[in-house]
Parts: structure tokens; sequence; C-alpha cells
């Protein structure tokens, strides 16, 4: 009952929740069979921001989105469930002034999975799927869904799904490892089993982004893209069916089912078939960065590609049925498709729609934040120096766009000639309220986009309101360590921006840093995840650092404003995106608040290799440690 995300808590807005909630509520109340409520984590769960507070005309823009429906109505029902008046979710829980103490408990891992030759591809994210949140943790019907960035094939699949993810050892007996086995199967039951296995093959690329689950009662099918150099790119939706590619061992990936024809019409739930969508009919459009943004709302899919071109997709998941195939949407652009213009003509990021006005906002490696409105308006911000001769100037991830408050924030290695990379601020519209702060030593490393306290979730206007971002500091000599130099005096570093007491972004170096844990040279961070957790009160950031296997990844004490303490633990040479799911007690339901990644460069066993030089990935789940 606790099972709830710190951004779920934090998103209530009190003027809308008797209109939306309680219905909701009330029924919870009244019906002896609890309503079932599912939910959904992706890589756009952490791109678009619901603060608590607002306007009312940004509050209610912002309830027509599934994903802010999905975190009031959570809370709301947990609270009904506990007993308590809804009016009491709804209540201030005062900010924390002290600081805990520090901690050095190594992480370990619940368990992990081999995902072949390359896993999840190092900036891009797992999706993770929850039955029913306002029940115990579902060790059947919840799952999570890994992207693989390697070409498919009878071993090798390119997207693949787990369940019974509530598995493990560490720090208590996990609540699915008593499990009958099915006849045939091996299984170690201490560890997470394949759900589907799959090589969805329409030109023999790999999952190189991060896919989307259906917002439905079983997150029944799967929207992501395929690529491969020298093509276009392809959008599948997959629906998805339990046992698919299993093999005897059910902790192996490798028998996946062969998909490689494709039905015509909206796939139907269960029934392990996918249709198919070339993004483009040229010899280039290839994907390597853009993850596909649905508007569930209208059941509409946004994805660009490497050549400037955003595509509007329509009947993605096609919730009401009967359906066609997804297709281009003939009134976005020419036929579907939509030119950035300019000088974008590279590769794009994920795109992000804005519940305030209905905005894409996409980044491009000519290092430009573009905003494109319904009508295809397009304008453009300045943010990085998208020098071509210069390795880090360009936007690599997706902005993350506060629809509530008004503002987009993205990032790029290298600004002003490479002189510093920069974190942005930028009203909505791109034309008022533009703030630029320097981050370390630019032109060094690729940056990713920055991410909120619980502090800047309750207000921005707060005083202990940090937007988190990671960089390169230094103080002497640096030779671009991510490209392969010596890396000089270069230092990891988490920079924390702060805001005046109306919101907006103060100007100037951070004065709120701290050098980084880890070690070893200094090297690109992966996109990191905050966590708030409601049972302590504890605000976790959980990052890692692309670099040699050595320590790489934390759990980060945030609490009071800056790093507090620290969980350290060496995962591969690093981790993609990272995954934050379930407030739950870890004591009552042991590996249910749960930490996934894939972990880069590892072997088929899932441990780390001394010389860093194997190809592969892994699976990982981990416990939130010490939270409880």
């Amino acid at each position: 009952m606790q099972k709830l995300s710190r951004q779920i808590w934090y998103a209530i807005p009190i003027l809308f929740t008797p209109l939306v909630l309680a219905p909701l509520v009330e029924a919870v109340r009244n019906s002896a069979q609890p309503i079932a409520v599912s939910r959904f984590q992706d890589w756009s769960s952490r791109h678009v921001i619901y603060s608590r507070t607002g306007t009312a005309a940004a509050l209610e823009a912002a309830r027509h989105d599934p994903r802010a429906q999905i975190r009031w109505r959570d809370s709301e029902l947990t609270e009904s469930r506990q007993g308590q008046l809804p009016e009491l979710a709804l209540r201030f829980r005062g900010w924390p002034q002290h600081y805990p103490s520090r901690h050095s408990t190594p992480i370990r891992r619940d368990w992990s999975i081999y995902l072949g030759t390359s896993g999840t591809a190092p900036s891009m994210y797992p999706a993770k799927f929850s039955f029913d949140v306002t029940a115990t943790p579902n060790c059947t019907n919840d799952f999570v869904v890994f992207p693989v960035n390697s070409a498919g094939s009878g071993t090798q699949p390119n997207i693949v799904a787990f369940n019974n993810l509530y598995s493990g050892t560490a720090g208590g007996t996990g609540i699915c490892n008593a499990r009958t086995l099915p006849t045939g199967h091996t299984d170690t039951t201490t560890s997470a089993t394949v759900l589907w296995s799959y090589n969805v093959s329409k030109i023999g690329g790999a999952v190189t982004t991060s896919p989307v689950i259906s917002f439905d009662s079983t997150g029944s099918k799967i929207a992501f893209v395929e690529s491969i150099a020298g093509q276009p790119a392809h959008f599948h939706v997959l629906a998805w069916k339990r046992g698919d590619g299993q093999a005897s061992s059910l902790q192996s990936v490798m028998t996946p089912t062969p998909v490689t024809s494709f039905v015509s019409s909206a796939p139907v739930a269960n029934s392990g078939t996918a249709s198919d969508l070339a993004l483009g009919s040229a010899t280039t459009g290839s994907d390597t960065l853009s993850s596909p943004f649905i508007d569930y709302t209208n059941d509409l899919a946004y994805v660009g590609n490497d050549i400037g071109m955003i595509y509007r997709i329509k009947n993605v998941f096609c919730p009401a049925g009967g359906c066609a195939a997804p297709a281009p949407d003939p009134t976005w652009g020419s036929g579907g498709a939509l030119a950035i213009g300019g000088t974008c003509t590279g590769k794009l990021t994920g795109p992000v729609l804005s519940a305030g006005n209905s905005n894409i906002y996409v980044g491009c490696s000519d290092g430009k934040l573009y905003s494109i409105s319904q009508t295809g308006t397009v304008k453009s911000l300045v943010v990085g120096d998208g020098v071509a001769s210069k390795l880090y100037g360009g936007i690599v991830d997706p902005p993350v766009v506060d629809s509530i408050n008004g503002y987009v924030y993205v990032v790029s290695g290298s600004a002003n000639k490479g002189a510093n990379a920069i974190l942005v601020q930028a009203s909505l519209d791109l034309t008022s309220s533009v703030v630029a702060v320097p981050i370390g030593v630019g032109n060094q490393c690729n940056m990713h986009a920055p991410t909120p306290n619980n502090a800047y979730l309750t207000s921005i206007a707060s005083s202990g309101a940090l937007m988190y971002v990671g960089g390169i500091s230094t103080t002497g000599t640096v030779n671009q360590p991510c490209s392969g130099g010596s890396g000089g005096s270069a230092v990891p570093t988490l920079y924390g921006a702060s805001f005046n007491s109306t919101g907006v972004m103060k100007a100037g170096a951070p004065t709120n840093l701290q050098f980084d844990n880890f070690g070893g040279l200094g090297r690109e961070f992966s996109p990191m995840s905050e966590f708030f957790n409601t049972n302590t009160s504890t605000d976790w950031l959980f990052v890692s650092a692309l670099q040699s296997m050595q320590v790489n990844f934390g759990g980060l004490n945030i609490t009071g404003g800056f790093l507090a303490g620290a969980n350290l633990a060496t995962e591969g040479v690093g981790t993609s995106g990272i995954i934050v799911d379930n407030n739950a007690s870890t004591t009552t339901f042991p590996q249910a608040a749960s930490v996934y990644f894939n972990a880069l460069q590892e072997n088929a066993n899932c441990n780390n290799n001394s010389n860093g030089g194997a190809s592969g990935g892994c699976a990982v789940k981990l416990t939130q440690s010490n939270l409880e």
C-alpha cells in the first residue's frame, strides 16, 4: 500500500483534487473490491515535471496528461486505503533541517541477467510497469522492459522483459522467491524471470533508444524504434505474449522469438504480433538518440531521427480498439514528417510534449533547443556551440519540461567556444527569462539532462530548491577525458543550481557542488534519477559515471540539499539510464523498493571484468539501500 513514487506524493494540485480525484476516492471507499490502478515509469517520467504548486491554468492543463493523473490518483487512493482522509495527503510535510549520517555500506545486487553483446545503450532507459499500486507488489504482473542495443538474431534479442522482479536475498528474502517452477524449466528462484524475449526485426537492427508502455490494465503493448546505420529507422508496436522466447532456464534471454512479419492493423493484446512503420524512405535517417514520446490522451507518438526530422504517429496503442496499424499523422508537417529547419540536419534527442502549451521540445546536435507548435511553427534557442570540429557542443539528452512553472531546462557539454559546459533555464516561449549557468569545464564530455530535488518539486521558489547536473571540474590541464585523452586533473562533479524567490534560476556558476567520490579520471555522467522516500522523508539521487571498472555508481542522500551520505558500488563501466520505482517498506516487501538499469560491458556471468574489455550488458536490480 506504500508502493508510491516520490513524484506522485508531491504532484497533487489542491485546486483540482475535488474535481478530478474525489470520485475515484469515493469509489474505493464504497467498493468491496478495490480498484486496481496501474502505472508506468519510463524515460519520459523524468523529463516532464509536475510541481505541487502553480497557477490554476497550468494545473488544469497538466491534469490532462495521464502521467500527472497517475501520480495524483495513486497518492489519493493510497491514502484512502490506509484509512486516512485525503486532505492529509495534501498537507505539506516539513522539509528536514538535519543531515542524516553518512553511509558507507556497499550496495549489493538483488539480481542481474545477461542481455547479450551490448545491453541497453548508455543514456537510454528500461521501462517499468506496475499492475496495481494500491496492493502488494505483484510478482506475476509487474514487469520491466529492457531495450537491447544489439542487432537481433536467433540467439540475441533486441527487446526483453522480466517479471518476478522482487526476488533476491540482499537485505531480506524477496517476496517473489517462493514460486512454483514451471514444468521443463530451471529457475534460481532468487532472480527475476524472463517474461518474454523477442527479436523484432524489419531491417536487422537494434533497439537503440528507450521503449514506452501502453497505459492500460496490463501494459499490453510496447512501442519502440528499431534502427541500423544506412537505413531509416522503423517504429514498432509489440503486443507481447507471456512466455514467448523463454528458454529452459528462466534467467536466459538467448532464445528470442523472432518477429519478422508484421500485422496491417493494430496488434491485438497477448498475440505476440507487432506492427511496423518506416520513418522515411531514404537511405539515411537512423535513430541514435530519439526515444518515442507518447501523447496518451490523443494516442499519438512523437519521435525524431538523425537527420533533423520529427514524426508524429497516430493509432499508437489503439486503446478503444478497431484501429489500423500505427501510421504517419497526415496533419503534421508533410505526410506526418516535419523538418526542424534551420541548421538542424543532425541527431535529435527524444521529443517532450508540454502539457502547458502542447508544444514539442527537442534538442539537436547543432547545439540548439527547438520548440515546435502543433501547427508546425518552429522556434529555436542557442544552447551549445554545436561546432563540428568539437566533440560535445550538441544537445544529446531530451530537455526537461516544467509546464506547471512554465520552464524548460536543457544542457550542452560545450558553450562559449568550449570555455564551459552549460545549463539553461528558459521560458516555454524560448524568448524570455533565459538564464544560462556555466557548469565546469567545456568540451570534455557529453552532458545529460538535469534533475530537480524534492524541494523544487514541492515549490520552485523554496530556499532549498536545486536542479542537479553532472559536469567536469578541474584544477589543471584537461584533455578531453571522455574521448580517451589523459584527463589531466579532470574530476566528475555534481552541481546544484539554485533559484530565487520567484523561481528563476540564479545566474553564475553554482556555489553548490560536490566533487565525485568515484575516483579515477574524469568521465561522463550517465543520466541521473531522483527519488523521494516518504517512509523516511529521505531524498535520494542515483547517479553513475561512465568510466573504468571501479566504484562508479552511487545512491546519494540529498535530503538536506547537498550530499549528506552515499552508498557506492561498481556496476560494469557505468550504467544506462536509471529507473527508480516503489515506495514500499523493505521490511514488509523485501526487494520491492527497486532501482533498475543496465550495467555496461559485463560478461555473460554478469561479473565485473577487471580489464573492462567485455562488450556485453546486464539487466540489474538493486534495492534502494538504507532507505528504511
